[in-house]
């Protein structure tokens, strides 16, 4: 999934939990804002949305630039729970102990996001949580806090709310003000260092997890299993999911599509056709689906929506709504 020296991660939409009330209570429209980075209005209200990470992160950099809030990011972070990871918190949240719920997130944290990779180093009486982001803005200071403030309230939510870490570290400079920080993750975090990550007591790493249930650990690992497989299996959701991300940056062709992909045009056909559709079929689909999705929002115009949706110009737009009669109700346009 190529573009340039740029790959496409994507994630899911609940990494923006929270972030329509947050926007608006800082004064600015959460809609306009989501779609000025090419993000469709849907994504935030439907957690499972797949969206560009790279996209989220831009947006939660732009919200705080605009808004002077610094802290968008931990702020974000303050009302998530284990839950806002969907199905892997049903396998993370029945596992023995810390340790082996930290290693199951580590394996599965790609299907919550693609930019975020997870390691444990062991240092004697110590162990880091390592945070790597593999993005082209390394996923900015509001991303990446998000990410960490995360991190520690799912190993609270698994130990119980007195839990907190011996360290927080972070790459990027401190702000002028760690009130939310302290809140937050429990302690002052150390900023400019060469690492990002949690610092927790490797002796925390085999506490057991009250009310862990490993029946249920083994059907729920099942359960993501199988959803990891059906997607690498099926190519129809591969293509759905990168012309929702690509539409908006007007890079929703077929040639590029197969490109990120890693697959030739006619392969990825012929793919296609074992599951008995057409990338047309796919492209008008997704289209059809942004249309509603965009309609539902306040306060955008026809010219916008052509735009977010890879057209050149309103007129091109209204042919292809002429050709697709499913594609939202004619007086709705």
């Amino acid at each position: 999934m190529e573009r340039g020296a740029l790959t496409i991660r994507l994630g899911r939409s609940a990494g923006l939990t929270g972030y329509l009330d947050l926007a608006r209570g800082l004064g600015v429209d959460p809609y306009r804002m989501a779609a000025s980075v090419g993000l469709p209005p849907a994504c935030l209200t439907d957690p499972d949305l797949k969206v560009p990470a790279e996209s989220v992160g831009r947006l939660l950099e732009m919200t705080a630039r605009r808004t002077g809030a610094p802290d968008i990011g931990l702020r974000l972070a303050e009302g998530r729970r284990l839950s806002n990871l969907g199905a892997v918190a049903l396998v993370v949240r029945e596992q023995p102990t810390l340790r082996a719920a930290v290693e199951t997130l580590i394996h599965y944290v790609w299907l919550q996001n693609e930019a975020l990779s997870l390691r444990l180093e062991p240092a004697g009486a110590t162990t880091l949580l390592r945070l790597e982001v593999a993005t082209e803005r390394g996923g900015g200071r509001q991303g990446t806090e998000l990410t960490i403030g995360v991190l520690v309230r799912t190993l609270r939510d698994l130990l119980g709310k007195t839990w907190r870490p011996e360290m927080v570290a972070f790459r990027h400079p401190p702000p002028d003000d760690l009130a939310t920080h302290r809140r937050v993750l429990g302690l002052t975090p150390a900023f400019g260092e060469d690492f990002t990550g949690v610092v927790l007591p490797t002796a925390d790493l085999d506490k057991p997890i009250p009310a862990a249930d490993p029946d249920m650990a083994r059907q729920a690992q099942r359960y993501l299993d199988q959803i990891a497989a059906e997607r690498h299996a099926d190519p129809a959701a591969v293509v759905r999911d990168l012309l929702a991300a690509l539409l908006p940056t007007g890079g929703g062709s077929v040639e590029r599509v197969a490109a990120h992909m890693g697959v030739t045009r006619r392969t990825m056909h012929r793919r296609l056709a074992r599951q008995g559709v057409t990338f047309t079929e796919l492209l008008n689909d997704v289209r059809r689906r942004a249309v509603e999705a965009h309609l539902a929002a306040p306060d955008q115009s026809l010219t916008e929506i052509a735009g977010r949706l890879g057209y050149s110009s309103l007129s091109a737009f209204s042919r292809w709504r002429r050709k697709s009669p499913k594609a939202g109700r004619a007086d709705s346009l």
